[in-house]
């Protein structure tokens, strides 16, 4: 069965009654889907971070947890889920902000709407159950060893924000 996204205009309104398609590229000139990212930072600035199982695209690879939002998600319920499918935690919606919203074209042609969440919870490796079909590793790591990564380019891809989010967030 194929996964069904919600489509938003230029102006990041939902367009109400259309639906495209995962892996179609039927997203219009104007169109886009929404795509979530979490962050969960503890109160002595810890991060997770997990690697992307060898058998997907980007495998091996760090990032945070993330993915698209389906059909009928809002962008909260989409971070929600999808932190609880790939790590196995359930986040209480008041522990996470909306940080950051942009607009990404993937080298695949597909353009998402971001939608970057921040959740300050304690977590310890004992407490998260990784989605093996999707994650082969989980770490907890410092800010400034995030920021390390990610200057390396370790992640699969470069998050454009993340020193400006670890900065405000105080975790360096």
């Amino acid at each position: 069965m194929h996964e069904l996204w919600d489509v938003y205009g230029e102006d990041y309104l939902l367009i109400k009654d259309r639906i495209a398609v995962r892996g179609k590229h039927d997203l219009g000139v104007h169109e886009y889907h929404l795509v979530v990212y979490a962050w969960i930072i503890s109160s002595d600035n810890q991060v997770i971070i997990s690697k992307r199982q060898k058998g997907k695209s980007f495998g091996g690879s760090w990032e945070c947890t993330g993915g698209c939002a389906k059909a009928g998600e809002d962008s909260q319920t989409a971070v929600l889920r999808e932190v609880s499918e790939e790590l196995g935690l359930i986040l209480k919606p008041e522990e996470g902000k909306l940080y950051k919203r942009y607009k990404r074209l993937y080298p695949i042609g597909a353009k998402a709407i971001c939608d970057v969440w921040v959740f300050r919870r304690d977590v310890s490796l004992a407490d998260i159950v990784a989605q093996n079909d999707e994650v082969s590793e989980v770490k907890i790591i410092s800010c400034s060893e995030l920021l390390d990564m990610q200057n390396r380019g370790v992640f699969r891809k470069r998050y454009p924000y993340i020193e400006e989010m670890l900065n405000e967030y105080g975790c360096l």
